[in-house]
């Protein structure tokens, strides 16, 4: 016992010392490894969202994260620290918005932070298929101030395209473009952020709308006044030769516009921008935009169809055609006045130039005609997409009469000599005093 005691209280200093340090080596030891708890809160990502699917938001954060860490490591920890996601690979969009869920993973970006625990460990997320939906913008004035006129509202685009989760997008009412109107009585003109609103007047949160902004444009006066007025299109150019512009037909053929009353009061017509019908020909359709005076506004479009029909111009051409006897006789011969005609035709111009007189004859039939005068009708057949509409001379005076024969005087004697001379008249062939003989 006594050996015992001696030898406890030989050297105690020094084995009193080495007992500390061993109690705070050992203390520095546990404390460095326990468990501590981040009250911070951390948002939670979503990774590898399937395609064509809109993925529902995580409202929660991650919390009450539980790590081990060195006091040096913890000591300098923030809410970057940490990372929350959801993976959502393998998963793959259904008809309808469903349900999944999916555990929760947390982080730390320094390597020697120990995740131990965190909340919550699995979420539920909505997997909802994409869509796309056109709607048209409404316009929101609000509350008018007293002794204005506000015009028609005119939007551009007049439509909108909404794409986003099935559900989501389904439940958008309208697409209104919200502008004040104050007592100022200046027009507006101005790009207004489009919102999806639900029935009951709500932000649909989570649909895209493309474009994000709309030009609204509305006239604003103290006094307003409105008027259907007819439209005029206005013509510049010169069509083809030979050809002319037939009426000109209008879609619709009177619009309705506002402004200030002292500027409607002086309308009454609306022009058209210059359509230009130069060398044009046929029928053809042209979007003419109105010319609208300024501080006016046209309820509707702001342009007209106009149908235009240039049509070939109808004419007269008179030309000179060669006369020409049908079924004649070999035995007869035939004589008229005058080897051509003059001959009328009606047609359309461009077909009327386009004629080649060259081609055109005049037919005298003289079947079965005797020797004698005749008074016989000349026929002329008018060419394709021609009329005919005159001959002069109509009727011709032919002359018929027979043939002349042929006469052959024989050959002359030989004179005798010695002896008188004897004179003879020569025979030979007779001028025939008539015409001569047809082919």
């Amino acid at each position: 016992m006594r050996r015992f005691v001696a030898f406890l209280l030989r050297n105690w200093p020094l084995k009193l010392g080495a007992v500390a340090l061993a109690t705070i080596l050992y203390g520095g030891l546990v404390l460095s490894e326990s468990t501590l708890t981040w009250r911070g809160q951390v948002a939670i990502d979503i990774t590898n969202p399937p395609a064509e699917a809109a993925v529902g938001t995580i409202p929660l954060p991650a919390s009450d994260i539980r790590y081990r860490a060195p006091f040096d490591v913890a000591s300098r920890l923030t809410n970057g620290s940490f990372v929350a996601f959801v993976d959502l690979s393998g998963v793959e969009s259904q008809p309808g918005a469903v349900s999944v869920r999916r555990p929760v993973q947390v982080e730390a970006i320094d390597p020697a932070v120990e995740i131990v625990d965190f909340r919550p460990e699995s979420v539920e997320i909505l997997i909802d298929p994409l869509l796309t939906r056109e709607i048209a913008v409404t316009v929101e004035e609000g509350i008018i101030p007293e002794r204005l006129d506000v015009g028609p509202a005119q939007v551009a685009p007049a439509t909108v395209t909404l794409r986003g989760g099935s559900t989501r997008v389904a439940s958008v009412r309208e697409a209104v473009a919200r502008v004040s109107i104050d007592g100022s009585a200046i027009n507006i003109d101005e790009e207004v952020v489009i919102e999806p609103l639900d029935d009951s007047g709500n932000v649909v949160a989570g649909v895209v709308v493309d474009p994000e902004r709309v030009r609204v444009r509305i006239p604003v006066a103290r006094s307003i006044e409105t008027a259907t007025l007819p439209v005029r299109p206005i013509i510049e150019g010169e069509v083809a030769a030979g050809y002319s512009l037939r009426p000109v037909d209008v879609d619709p053929i009177s619009v309705t516009v506002s402004g200030a009353e002292t500027d409607v009061a002086t309308l009454g017509l609306i022009d058209t921008e210059p359509i230009d019908i130069t060398g044009r020909t046929g029928i053809f359709e042209v979007d003419a935009s109105l010319d609208l005076p300024p501080q006016v506004s046209v309820s509707g479009s702001e342009s007209v169809r106009v149908t235009l029909h240039v049509a070939p111009d109808q004419g007269a051409r008179t030309v000179q055609a060669g006369l020409v006897l049908i079924s004649t006789e070999p035995h007869l011969a035939y004589s008229v006045p005058a080897s051509s005609v003059l001959v009328t035709l009606a047609g359309m111009l461009p077909v009327l130039a386009a004629m080649d007189p060259g081609a055109l004859l005049a037919t005298v039939s003289v079947a079965g005609l005797e020797a004698g005068r005749h008074e016989l009708e000349v026929v002329v057949e008018a060419p394709p997409g021609m009329t005919l509409q005159a001959v002069e001379p109509s009727v011709v005076e032919v002359v018929v009469s027979d043939a002349p024969v042929l006469q052959i005087s024989p050959a002359p004697l030989p004179t005798p000599s010695p002896g008188p001379s004897v004179d003879a008249d020569p025979i030979g062939i007779e001028p025939s005093p008539g015409p001569f003989p047809s082919p």
